[in-house]
Formats: C-alpha cells, sequence, structure tokens
C-alpha cells in the first residue's frame, strides 16, 4: 500500500472499447478559441463540453470505477476517472490531480480506488494539461514547464469543469468537494480553490512555487533550459499562479500543507516560503525523511484521511453560499 499515493504505479487492465469520438459542433464554438488564460475563473458553466463517453465500468465488492472521455478544449481529450464507493448514496466528492509527469496509471489500480473511497467518499482522477495522455501535438521541445503557466491555467480549468460534472450527476454530492494535489497538482489544485469556492477543502502535497528560486534550483529543470525559464518575461507571468502569494487567501477553509522535506523537486527554500505564506489556520505536516514519510503518510493511506474527514464532514448543500460567492468572483474578473 505504500507507494499506491506517491509513485507511479503499473498499468492494471479494466475492461475497455475503443473511445468514440463526438463531434457535436463544438469545434466550431467560438468559446473553444477564447478560453481566456490570464483568467483562473471560467464564466458562467464554463466551456462548452462534449458528451461524457464512458468506457470501462469496473465493479468490485468495495467500489466502481467508471472511465470518461471528456472534452471541452478544442484537441484536448482529457480521461476522467469516477470512483464510487459501493452503498453509499450521493457521497462527497474529492478530486485527485498528480503532477507531472505521471501518468493516470494510478486511477486504475485496485488498491488506490479501494483507498480513495474508504469512509464513503468519492474520487474523481485526471492527469494535467501536456502530461500523460495529454501530451500530443506539440513540438517535441514543448513541455509542462516551458508551457508552465498555460499549462497551470489551463488545469485550473479543467478542475472547475470537473466540479461542474460532479455537480451535475445524481449519484454524487456535488455540493461538498475536496481536493487533493501533489507536486505541480498541488499547486493547481490550490489555484483553483482560490478561483472556485465549491472546493471547500484543500490538501496540498509538495506544491511548486517561489518561481524565481525554484527556476534556479530545482532539480525537474534541465540545465540547457534553465537560463530560458529564470527570464523575466518566463517568469512574471508566473507571480500571480506562486503559492507564496495566493496561499493567505485560502485562510477560510480547511487547509492542510504536506511538505516532506527530502524531496528535491521543490527546493529546500521555497519550500520555507510556501510554509511561511500559510495562514495561521491551516495544518502543516512536516516529513523529515523518505521512512518518516512511509510510515506517517502511505502506511494504511493516512495521507488521504484527513481530506475524506473534511469532506465527509461538510453539511449536504453546504455550498450555495459558495456558488453565489463564485458567480460574484466571476463577475469581478
Amino acid at each position: 500500500m505504500a507507494g499506491l499515493l506517491f509513485a507511479s504505479l503499473p498499468v492494471i487492465a479494466i475492461a475497455q472499447a475503443p473511445i468514440p469520438f463526438i463531434d457535436n459542433g463544438a469545434k466550431n464554438d467560438s468559446r473553444f478559441s477564447q478560453e481566456d488564460l490570464k483568467q483562473l475563473a471560467i464564466p458562467g458553466d464554463g466551456l462548452k463540453a462534449l458528451p461524457a463517453v464512458p468506457d470501462g465500468v469496473m465493479e468490485t465488492a468495495a467500489f466502481t470505477r467508471e472511465l470518461y472521455q471528456m472534452q471541452w478544449r478544442e484537441d484536448d481529450p482529457i480521461d476522467v476517472y469516477v470512483i464510487r464507493p459501493k452503498g453509499v448514496t450521493k457521497p462527497p466528492v474529492t478530486i485527485y490531480l498528480y503532477g507531472y509527469p505521471v501518468d493516470a496509471n494510478r486511477f486504475r489500480n485496485d488498491a488506490f480506488c479501494e483507498l480513495v473511497t474508504r469512509g464513503g467518499v468519492a474520487a474523481i482522477g485526471f492527469v494535467p494539461a501536456l502530461t500523460g495522455q495529454r501530451y500530443h501535438g506539440v513540438p517535441m521541445r514543448t513541455w509542462f514547464v516551458s508551457e508552465l503557466h498555460d499549462s497551470i491555467v489551463k488545469t485550473v480549468h479543467d478542475v472547475q469543469m470537473i466540479v461542474n460534472y460532479a455537480a451535475s450527476r445524481q449519484d454524487l454530492d456535488g455540493s461538498r468537494v475536496g481536493i487533493f494535489g501533489q507536486g505541480a497538482g498541488a499547486t493547481i489544485a490550490g489555484l483553483a480553490a482560490t478561483a472556485d469556492r465549491r472546493i471547500q477543502a484543500v490538501d496540498l502535497l509538495d506544491p511548486w512555487g517561489d518561481w524565481p528560486t525554484w527556476m534556479a534550483k530545482s532539480r525537474l529543470i534541465p540545465e540547457a533550459e534553465r537560463a530560458e525559464f529564470q527570464k523575466p518575461g518566463f517568469l512574471d507571468p508566473l507571480t500571480q499562479l506562486d503559492p507564496v502569494k495566493w496561499l493567505p487567501a485560502l485562510k477560510d477553509r480547511p487547509l492542510k500543507l504536506d511538505d516532506a522535506l527530502f524531496e528535491s523537486g521543490t527546493p529546500l527554500e521555497s519550500k520555507k516560503r510556501i510554509e511561511a505564506a500559510l495562514p495561521a489556520s491551516a495544518k502543516l505536516q512536516r516529513y523529515e525523511t523518505q521512512a518518516n514519510f512511509e510510515k506517517n503518510a502511505l502506511a494504511d493511506g493516512q495521507l488521504v484521511v484527513w481530506l475524506q474527514r473534511q469532506v465527509s464532514h461538510l453539511s449536504p448543500h453546504a455550498s450555495t453560499e459558495a456558488h453565489e460567492v463564485r458567480a460574484k468572483v466571476q463577475d469581478h474578473h
């Protein structure tokens, strides 16, 4: 169980059929070409979504796993996994977003699915832009970090579309939603929560951020590209996407930061600045060593328990006010 939440997993096959692409005229919808990547909040109900196409329903005694291919942006279909606990009517929803360069394998793992639905909570998972099955149609020199601003903002928009989708299902409680993110996924998860108050609990594991230091020292940056990513023209658009900047805005809802200090993707100096930006109400959990992390976070899935409890304790339909606040935020933007 120890590696299910953190490490890449082998592919575990599920029943599948070819996924048909449905063209319902969305490619001619002007909103596809007018997605505003300068704004985090999507307007109204968001971009026009093509119908979800179910592909591969897996039933076990503990959960039902469904795979959908959804598309609300031209040439960017997204595999979305919906995992529901058995015997629970309208469970609350947790969204799982792991960061570059992971793929969707963990969402096809039965042990992972059983873990994230434990306690009667549903889980929805997908991968960020330019990651896994979403890396296509771009020059080979293009990757998640070279397009970091757009990669992050597009995925923030995707999260809001997933929240819309959860709210549209009669078998999920879209009024009780939390999000877990790791790495770049944690940065996206926190930003999505600042843009959309329907996300009512936030758990972040090792978010990327403190961009000038991160670009200068992260081991994830190839040395041949590092100088380009340190130029003002690249860094300036990222300023508003920095956890150091936006973490205080989450002071009004349950927030947890899991800081694996041994993890070297984010430099230690950046980790300290991100910790310092936490609001006083947030929960901070540090893990000094890999062994400590495995014992106190991965073992028996302890890492996800906090978020599961938070969404379970929310009152059903508690997000009416959140919807109203979100509308005001969008009007402001």
